[in-house]
């Protein structure tokens, strides 16, 4: 082959070459799976896959450089043009007449084999029967070897018998020998009665020991319980005196802080001079004097001539008013921090929690939405303690270029605020406690690509156990939709149409369908009656067959089907 100027086949290449294939498209980095990888292609890129194949889509996710968030995108497999079949049929014939040779070898076979596993069957019969009569001779030996072994040892106890009569003693030897025995065992009772005296002499001694130190017990264990009442006492006192510690520490440390309060309002008003300083160095030391001073003083300040009498009073006055707005102030602002401290400690306690939900909910949501667009986020808008304006934000983006945008109908349209609410619901569906959820006509204004992906999710998400029923409310669903043991479809037929059809199928029926039945439920109660036709039992009125749809319906809305998706559309006619 070398020599026509061939090197390698197609599934060969030098290295150089395999290098160039896997660092310019990544050959190395993709995998390849099967159909039932599409139901699970979300989990792909937590093992580390960034390229799948499948035989119907193509799968790539990729990390933002600058955010770290993902995204993703689904490309569908082009149809195959080169490896296609090519059949030869002559080929095909030829094979088919060597399958249709082996089955018919392969059935004479069979034959042979029935025919020898009939009479094998036959010989298992016969051994059985024969195993059967082995073991009936074996029983009925083994029954004669133990009759003869009773009558043998039967045979010995006699003797023995006999022999016992042979070597009887005389009645005066026996005599003698149990008087001795008598007078032997009279001596040993004698002995143990002496041993009981003793025995009951040590019990009373070890009593009147036990009866002195049990008392001894008793006087100790009150003293125990008289040091143990001394030691709460004493405890309550070393508390009291704690307690009361504290309080003067507290004290202390308010009248240090009002005295560092009055010396800064002080340098406030006035700083202090260096003549100040020589005046405060020249004034009285103990409290004693302090407070002479400072009546001598007010003495000097009412000793003052004012021609306006109310001066004074007015200073008072206003000094007082001071002083009550300064203790207001403070009690206010001692108030506020106590408020502050209780929000700050109630907020501890549901603000984590609410963190932890909403990061669930976001990575389930980011999840999600990379199947149907290319990123999404749910996060919690804080704003402090403004919690009246607290929030959740739904931020998604639908093409690359894009950033991160609130949801919002200056951003998003119909279709992708529909898209990215349903995924918000379908994220809450495993923490939501309820019994089920109501979801009308989310699908309008939805591509059918973006629908039958969302339709995928809502399935897959209310198909979880201990997840709440999902009941979708439609005027459309797509073909080819992917359901699963848990959905059940309710089609309600309605529309002006129904009147006709009705009458038709009324006198069909001999006349059982009511005239004011309403034309909407029409459709069900006909599908109900072809039902019951094929089961051979007969309507002599539509009110209890109205009743068994009702009855239906609401079995299958409280059954445990997880998903129930009722379409409503209008019957035209034919």
């Amino acid at each position: 082959m070398r020599q026509l100027g061939i090197t390698m086949r197609l599934d060969q290449a030098p290295q150089v070459v395999k290098q160039v294939l896997c660092g310019q498209a990544g050959l190395d980095h993709s995998f390849i799976g099967g159909s039932d990888t599409n139901l699970r292609a979300d989990e792909a890129p937590r093992l580390g896959v960034g390229d799948l194949w499948t035989p119907e889509n193509h799968y790539r996710w990729s990390r933002s450089r600058y955010g770290g968030h993902m995204s993703a995108s689904v490309n569908p497999v082009r149809p195959v043009r080169l490896f296609s079949e090519n059949v030869d049929v002559g080929e095909k014939n030829n094979l088919e007449m060597q399958q249709a040779e082996i089955e018919n070898f392969m059935k004479q076979l069979q034959d042979k084999i029935a025919s020898c596993v009939a009479t094998l069957k036959e010989s298992e019969d016969e051994q059985a029967r024969h195993h059967r009569e082995r073991d009936g001779l074996y029983k009925q030996v083994a029954l004669e070897k133990k009759k003869r072994t009773d009558m043998a040892s039967t045979i010995e106890q006699r003797k023995r018998k006999l022999r016992t009569f042979e070597n009887e003693e005389s009645s005066e030897t026996s005599e003698a020998r149990l008087r001795e025995s008598i007078e032997q065992l009279n001596i040993q009772r004698r002995e143990n009665v002496i041993k009981l005296k003793e025995a009951m002499l040590g019990a009373v001694k070890k009593q009147k020991q036990y009866g002195a130190l049990h008392l001894n017990v008793i006087e100790v264990d009150a003293k125990v319980k008289e040091m143990e009442k001394q030691v709460i006492v004493q405890q309550q006192a070393r508390a009291e005196l704690e307690r009361d510690y504290q309080r003067c520490k507290t004290a202390t440390e308010a009248r240090r802080f009002e005295l560092q309060s009055a010396k800064d309002e002080a340098e406030n008003v006035a700083s202090l001079t260096p003549s100040l300083q020589e005046e405060f160095k020249k004034m009285p030391v103990t409290v004693e004097e302090l407070e002479e001073a400072i009546s001598e003083a007010i003495d000097s300040a009412n000793a003052v001539i004012c021609n306006n009498p109310n001066v004074l009073e007015e200073y008072e006055r206003r000094c007082k008013q001071i002083q009550s707005l300064t203790e207001t102030v403070e009690s206010e602002k001692a108030n506020l921090d106590n408020c502050m401290k209780e929000i700050k400690a109630t907020q501890e306690l549901w603000l984590p929690r609410l963190t932890d939900l909403v990061s669930t909910i976001n990575e389930t949501f980011s999840r999600n939405f990379m199947e149907m667009a290319v990123a999404g986020e749910v996060t919690l808008d804080e704003r402090g303690t403004d919690f009246d304006k607290y929030g959740i934000l739904i931020k998604v983006k639908f093409r690359e270029t894009a950033e991160l945008q609130v949801l919002s109908a200056h951003h998003q349209s119909g279709g992708e605020r529909s898209v990215s609410t349903i995924l918000y619901l379908v994220s809450l569906q495993d923490l939501t406690y309820c019994p089920f959820r109501v979801v009308d006509e989310i699908n309008q204004g939805m591509d059918p690509n973006n629908e039958r992906k969302m339709f995928q999710q809502l399935v897959r998400a209310a198909s979880q156990p201990n997840t709440p029923q999902c009941l979708l409310l439609t005027p459309k669903l797509l073909a080819n939709l992917d359901y699963t043991e848990a959905c059940t479809i309710l089609n309600i037929m309605n529309g002006p149409w129904l009147e006709g059809a009705s009458q038709v199928w009324s006198v069909e029926c001999g006349g059982v369908l009511d005239s004011d039945v309403p034309a909407g439920v029409f459709a069900v109660i006909l599908r109900i009656h072809e039902k019951r036709k094929e089961k051979g039992l007969q309507l002599s009125s539509c009110r209890p067959l109205l009743a068994l749809w009702l009855e239906q319906l609401g079995n299958t809305v409280s059954s445990s089907r997880a998903f129930v998706a009722v379409h409503a559309s209008a019957m035209r006619p034919r």
